[in-house]
């Protein structure tokens, strides 16, 4: 081998050995977006609530993931104070309260019977002995002769403590009453039963075409009519969370958002506004 062969033979392989023993540059990922989890406690009486905002927050604020998890109030209430959940929206707070709330929309508690219950108005007063059982028949109200078939929430739903105080006043609900276990529950039971009455919130009877929502003292829940309260019993939709002081970061976000003219919006079909 020639003197010029073997000197360029011995830079090439030391070129090759040089560069065999620098460890490659890292590769360059992408950019990951930060996302925060908000996992949020709906009332099942307050579930139509969800596919109104639920796509269009996301659309807006991909940072975001909200998880809706459904239940009746005292669980909610519950797995909110044990961590499970960072917010609730529930019909109902407890007298004393002490975390942060504030509504979000107005529902109102309605009255329901099948569609073909000639029945087409109660009062307070009627509805109060209904519920209590002091009216067993719906003859006694202007229906047919036929025994009236008594339904309510379960004990811990947000919708039976709002019509013990707010209808019931000092009376109780009568215990010949048949118990259903959420408000999907009672919903089907009154398409079910012509002889049915029961009750669930405006927000969500509306959606059911199976049964036929009663006014009371005259006057039938709209969201106008729980926009401006004059529905006897509306009731505010309420954001809960878990602290008493004012959420922070994607949680006050999202409240703003659900507070906000666009929110707003989203919901007035189905609820009353709060602003």
């Amino acid at each position: 081998m020639s003197f010029g062969r073997r000197l360029w033979w011995l830079l090439a392989v030391g070129l090759v050995i040089g560069c065999a023993g620098q460890p490659a540059p890292p590769p360059t990922l992408p950019a990951t977006a930060v996302h925060e989890l908000l996992q949020i406690g709906v009332t099942s009486s307050a579930s139509p609530l969800i596919p109104l905002i639920e796509a269009v927050y996301a659309q807006q604020n991909p940072q975001a993931e909200l998880l809706f998890v459904s239940a009746n109030s005292d669980t909610l209430a519950t797995d909110l104070a044990n961590g499970q959940l960072d917010a609730i929206l529930v019909h109902h707070i407890a007298e004393g309260e002490t975390r942060y709330f504030n509504p979000v929309a107005l529902d109102g508690l309605v009255f329901i019977v099948h569609p073909n219950n000639p029945i087409q108005t109660l009062s307070s007063a009627e509805v109060q002995a209904i519920f209590n059982g002091r009216i067993t028949n719906w003859q006694s109200v202007g229906g047919a002769d036929e025994e009236i078939v008594l339904l309510s929430r379960e004990p811990g739903a947000g919708l039976r403590t709002i019509l013990r105080q707010q209808v019931m006043a000092e009376q109780r609900i009568s215990p010949n009453a048949l118990l259903e276990a959420d408000n999907e529950a009672m919903l089907t039971a009154v398409a079910n039963n012509p002889a049915a009455i029961g009750y669930s919130s405006m927000g969500s009877a509306s959606q059911v075409a199976g049964v036929k929502i009663l006014p009371v003292d005259g006057r039938s829940a709209t969201p106008a009519t729980t926009a401006d309260q004059t529905y006897p019993l509306t009731t505010p939709l309420y954001f809960l969370t878990a602290s008493a002081a004012e959420p922070t970061g994607e949680m006050r976000a999202f409240l703003a958002w659900l507070q906000s003219d666009e929110g707003q919006r989203m919901i007035e079909g189905v609820y009353g506004r709060v602003r």
